[in-house]
């Protein structure tokens, strides 16, 4: 199901469609996708937030979003990111790949218990660089004597 209820578009449990679009975008809509598989979405305008549950070798491409984006409990999942997003939560993810626009190099990323993350970077020559996002990190504590 592909509809638009009150404020919420809500996209479910399509597979094998790489032709889902959503164009009729308001900055007070929210987009959520639930258990899609193997499927393409693009979202066409501003929107408040984006989350993508559940859901397995999906892309989203997506103009601007005011708040965030979100991806819970997915697996082998890409963004593209064409103007603007300031934060992207990852969760319980894995395989992520988010791809920014040179208008989106200040987003914010926010990631727990995910792994296989990378950042792509545009640059001048249209190739994009990919950064890898950390998935542990080792904390030393100093001596609290000095």
């Amino acid at each position: 199901k592909l509809v638009l209820e009150s404020n919420k578009w809500i996209v479910e449990y399509y597979s094998d469609r790489s032709d889902l679009k959503i164009t009729e975008t308001n900055t007070i809509h929210t987009i959520y996708v639930y258990k899609c598989s193997n499927s393409t979405l693009t979202v066409h305008g501003k929107v408040n937030s984006i989350t993508l549950d559940q859901c397995t070798n999906v892309g989203i491409q997506f103009t601007s979003v005011v708040s965030l984006v979100e991806f819970f409990n997915c697996c082998q999942i890409k963004a593209q990111v064409r103007e603007n997003v300031p934060t992207i939560q990852i969760e319980k993810t894995d395989g992520c790949h988010i791809y920014l626009s040179n208008l989106s190099l200040n987003t914010k990323f926010i990631t727990s218990k995910s792994s296989e993350m990378t950042i792509n970077v545009p640059f001048s020559d249209g190739e994009y660089k990919e950064y890898p996002i950390p998935e542990q990190f080792k904390i030393c504590l100093q001596d609290r004597n000095n």
